[in-house]
Formats: structure tokens, C-alpha cells, sequence
């Protein structure tokens, strides 16, 4: 089977982490497909996934139509956003342009993407639904365009009303893949006209390497935390429900604990300093609450292997990966009552206390009692972990190889 992967986007954290861990378990499980991955140049620069995927024996190519706009010379933000508006409003409305100039991504992967069994999407938004011979798969990780949280939108008006208008082509015309049964509620719920169910298919832990744990300390050193840490991979996005933890953390230290709140990914490395009950009071070259903006993933893994507790304050998600990275560990959890975080307890059977995500009193009451009782707490993470240990990243790729297996044979039938 020859399986073309589109990641025309390439997302921070857990999902350049899921397509790290799935494409290669895809790999090791039938060594005679044939995998192409289509990324984001950017992407594929941040994550370093070229060697690693080559080693797993897929092909990895940049999509030209990303590459003007992802181009590193273009050192300002804004640039590159004035860049990529020229070409979505000017540039892609000229076929004949050069795609490299164009921006066309959907152009693009309609010319270049051929011969392939099945295209796999493990993040079909934003991009319009491209026209192929082969059928689509796509992973919906989840709604949150349908909702406001608080403060600012996760998604801007433009790109909200661009995910309303492409989004039931996607529907109708891809085999839809969900990660928690909660998240194929959601899509039937919000697309009660979709013909084809969702797929669920639960992920394995995200975290997956074992570090030695004296290098692993070392590495958590040289951010300079030498105290307890509270670790919440996380990015800056209203539904992450950061203040509430931070005025939890505000709580704990009022307590007389010594510790510190970790946060990672992008743009976390603005948020330093000291937390109160309005927030944090910024201080870029000290304080408790340290953000350590987007980690390389060696030091993500350290990150987890030598937290104290890790935590969810989340108010909506399509599974909980810092859950899984915590458990996957032997690290006791702490985490939102949100649907999708409480499947994991039911599904897998691992263990956490769980708190009221709108509760500062409740996040700090439920991690002092983490903090405050250490032999249940590792008793919980050691029963978490050997529960978690039946899922496996090959049994995963086992539930997708079925899926794209049945999609073929259907579009051959």
C-alpha cells in the first residue's frame, strides 16, 4: 500500500508528536508500505523529523506552496503573515501562477499527490478539501472553532468562517478519525448530516523514550529549576484555562511549598514570574513560574521524567496528552472533569484526581493531595503506568491500518 501523509500545517506539541509516533509504528507494522510525508517546511525544520523518518523508511518532502511564507531569512511574524496574506488573497486566485509563488496548497497537493492507495491528513483544517483519485483519511483532533472559551478566540474571524465553510466538504468526502469516543459525539453532534460514523481510535502514550534519569535531571538543571515543578505542556490558547492553575500555583505557595509551575510550548516564554490571584507578575529573569517556550523533544522528555505532578487545567480537548505523557511515565496526574480526560480513566483504567477547572481552590486542594500523600501518590502512578502499558503505539497503528485497509478495498469494490 502506497500512503501519501499531508501535514500541510505541522502543529507545535502533541500533534507533531502523534504523527512522529504513529507514521514509524505504521511502518514497523507492515514493512511493505510505501510512505510519503508532505509537511510544512517549517515543520519539518522545527521537529527534525527528515533523519528520523528515514530511518523508518519514509520519504519526507516540503510542500513548495509553504515554502515563501515558512522561509527562515523571513526572521519577522508579521512578515510572514503580510506574506501569506498577498498569496491567500491575491496570488492563489491566479491558476497559472507557480505554486511556490501562489501559496496554493490545495493546488499543490491536487498535482503532486498521485499514485497513492490512500492520503492521510492528521490535521484537516484550514486547507480546502483537495480533489485525488485515491481516497482521504482524516483525523478531526477537535472542535474548538464551535466554541468561545474566554478572552481571545483560538481561532481568528477569517479562519473560523474559512473552517465553517470547508469543513462538511471534508466530512462528506474523507473517512473521518477521532481520538476519543467524546470527540466523535462532538462531530456528530455539531454535523449531524455526515453519512460515514467516525472512526475511534484511542492513542497510545506520547511520550516514549526512557532517559537516564541523572541526564534528565541535568537537562531540567540547566532551565535553571532546581525546586519541586508542577509541568503543563500547554500553548497560550484560551481553552488551555491557564489562570485558574496559576492562581491554584498562587495557592500552593501561599501553603509554604516550595515549588515551582512549568509551562512549555508556544509562546509559554513570555509567561515568567510570580503568581498571585490576578495572574503572574512578570519577571523575565526570575520567579516560580517558569515558561520555557517550545522544548525540543529530548527535553520535553526530561521535562516529564522528573515533574512532580503533571496537570491539565484544560476546558476542552480531544484527549488529555499531558495525561498520557504523565502516566506513560509514572507520573502522578492531575486533571480537568472534562469528558474527554475522564474517558481516559474508563478506557485505560489509569488513575488521577481530578478537580473543577474553573476551581483555583480545587486544582490546588487536588494537587496537595498529590504533593501531601507521595506513597499513594506513586502507588497511583505505578498502577497507571502498568495500565497504560497495554496500549500500545503498535496497537494504534493497527486500528488506522484497518481503516485505511477498508478504505482501498472499498474505493476498489
Amino acid at each position: 500500500m502506497k500512503i501519501a501523509v499531508i501535514d500541510h500545517v505541522g502543529n507545535h506539541g502533541g500533534g507533531s508528536r502523534v504523527v512522529r509516533l504513529l507514521l514509524p509504528a505504521l511502518m514497523k507494522l507492515d514493512p511493505e508500505l510505501e510512505m510519503t510525508y508532505y509537511g510544512n517546511p517549517a515543520a519539518i525544520r522545527r521537529e527534525g523529523i527528515e533523519s528520523e523518518f528515514a530511518a523508518a523508511g519514509i520519504r519526507v518532502l516540503a510542500l513548495d506552496s509553504l515554502r515563501l511564507r515558512n522561509s527562515p531569512i523571513l526572521g519577522s511574524g508579521y512578515l510572514k503573515r503580510a506574506i501569506e496574506l498577498i498569496q491567500t488573497q491575491l496570488f492563489s486566485k491566479f491558476p497559472w501562477l507557480p505554486v511556490r509563488l501562489s501559496g496554493n496548497v490545495t493546488r499543490e497537493i491536487s498535482c503532486r499527490v498521485k499514485g497513492y492507495d490512500i492520503a492521510f491528513y492528521p490535521w484537516p483544517f484550514l486547507l480546502k478539501f483537495p480533489e485525488l483519485s485515491c481516497p482521504s483519511v482524516g483525523l478531526f483532533h477537535d472542535f474548538n472553532y464551535k466554541y468561545y472559551f474566554g478572552g481571545s478566540f483560538v481561532f481568528s474571524p477569517s479562519q473560523r468562517a474559512q473552517l465553517e465553510e470547508e469543513m462538511p466538504a471534508w466530512l462528506e468526502r474523507s473517512i473521518p478519525v477521532v481520538s476519543t469516543k467524546f470527540m466523535a459525539t462532538e462531530l456528530q453532534s455539531f454535523y449531524p448530516t455526515v453519512t460515514r460514523p467516525p472512526h475511534v481510535v484511542h492513542l497510545a502514550p506520547l511520550s516514549v523514550n526512557q532517559v537516564d534519569r541523572t541526564q534528565a535531571r541535568e537537562a531540567v538543571r540547566q532551565f535553571g529549576i532546581t525546586t519541586q515543578y508542577l509541568l503543563y505542556p500547554t500553548h497560550l490558547c484560551s481553552h488551555k484555562n491557564i489562570g485558574p492553575l496559576i492562581a491554584a500555583f498562587a495557592l500552593l505557595r501561599q501553603q509554604g511549598r516550595e515549588l515551582a509551575l512549568v509551562l512549555t510550548g508556544a509562546g509559554t516564554d513570555e509567561v515568567r514570574g510570580y503568581a498571585n490571584a490576578f495572574g503572574v507578575r512578570l519577571d523575565k529573569q526570575c520567579g516560580e513560574v517558569r515558561g520555557l517556550g517550545y522544548v525540543t523533544n529530548h527535553q520535553m522528555d526530561c521535562l516529564i521524567q522528573c515533574a512532580a505532578v503533571m496537570v491539565s487545567s484544560s476546558l476542552y480537548e480531544a484527549g488529555n496528552g499531558p495525561g498520557l505523557d504523565g502516566w506513560g511515565r509514572g507520573i502522578p496526574v492531575a486533571m480537568s472533569n472534562i469528558p474527554a480526560f475522564l474517558e481516559h480513566i474508563h478506557v485505560s483504567g489509569v488513575k488521577a484526581k481530578v478537580f473543577d477547572p474553573r476551581s483555583p481552590e480545587d486544582i490546588a486542594d487536588k494537587i496537595a493531595s498529590i504533593l501531601d500523600n507521595p506513597e499513594r501518590a506513586r502507588a497511583d502512578a505505578a498502577s497507571s503506568l502498568e495500565a497504560l502499558g497495554r496500549l500500545t503505539w503498535e496497537q494504534t497503528a493497527e486500528a488506522y491500518l484497518k481503516v485505511f485497509k477498508n478504505a482501498v478495498h472499498h474505493t476498489a469494490g
